[in-house]
């Protein structure tokens, strides 16, 4: 199928690997010029007929990322889709938590959310057109044992989507949140090597762990979800806003 993102111009942050970088790939497999944002901005495999151009960006830098969406639009003239992606923050209980957990919380995940979706739904408004696309986390719709951070910032970005969805989609600006599920990535395998040192127990068997309660019986891989964020941002859902999707091989039983 063919999405309709040739020429698009694709803003991606946290783009350095994982989940970010096989988005930036996905649209540049689909013809879009892939702008993608990181600490290091290291070179992504290029995919496709479009472009991955990799630039600096550090979210804990409010200045920087007030000015990443103008900077796009100056270099290229506008911007089509925006995909606010951002790093994981500590894990740990509740009760460990410290009030400048909170505050590094707030500055990874929640502030550059709003600065990103604010300055995205404004030149896409001006534009008349384009789509903002979250991408959080299944922890949204149940928390897990260590997420709180997490849940709770993330939970935050959910309800902002939700009514900024609302708010522009007069001016043709769509607004959607993917919430991925476990994924191999190597932040995942991170987790998997921590605990798999602080149990005493295999990798093989701290991954057996994360898929028992997956109806697909595995975790996903990163183009899988980047599959999801391109047929959504693109023009083939274009009746589709203040949309939630979860893409977790079926682990949360919750209804919507």
């Amino acid at each position: 199928m063919d999405l309709g993102l040739t020429g698009h111009v694709a803003a991606v942050t946290a783009a350095s690997r994982g989940i970010g970088a096989a988005v930036a790939r996905r649209f540049a497999a689909e013809g879009a010029t892939a702008v993608a944002a990181s600490r290091t901005a290291p070179a992504v495999p290029q995919t496709g007929p479009g472009r991955v151009l990799p630039v600096k960006l550090d979210l804990s830098d409010a200045a920087a990322t007030a000015r990443f969406v103008p900077d796009v639009v100056a270099e290229h003239g506008r911007v089509d889709v925006l995909v606010v992606n951002t790093a994981g923050p500590r894990l740990g209980p509740f009760l460990d938590t410290t009030d400048e957990d909170w505050a590094a919380g707030y500055d990874l995940l929640l502030r550059p959310a709003v600065q990103l979706a604010r300055a995205g739904a404004r030149q896409m408004a001006q534009q008349g057109g384009g789509c903002i696309v979250f991408l959080t986390s299944t922890w949204v719709r149940q928390p897990a044992p260590g997420g709180v951070l997490s849940s709770s910032f993330r939970s935050a970005v959910a309800a902002m989507a939700k009514q900024l969805a609302a708010e522009v989609a007069p001016f043709g600006v769509r607004v959607v949140q993917v919430m991925p599920g476990a994924t191999g990535t190597d932040r995942m395998r991170d987790i998997v090597a921590a605990k798999s040192a602080a149990n005493r127990t295999t990798e093989d068997e701290e991954i057996d762990k994360v898929v028992k309660d997956i109806p697909l019986g595995r975790w996903a891989e990163a183009e899988e979800i980047a599959d999801t964020v391109a047929f959504l941002a693109s023009p083939r859902s274009s009746f589709t806003t203040g949309a939630s999707l979860t893409v977790d091989g079926g682990a949360v039983r919750s209804l919507p």
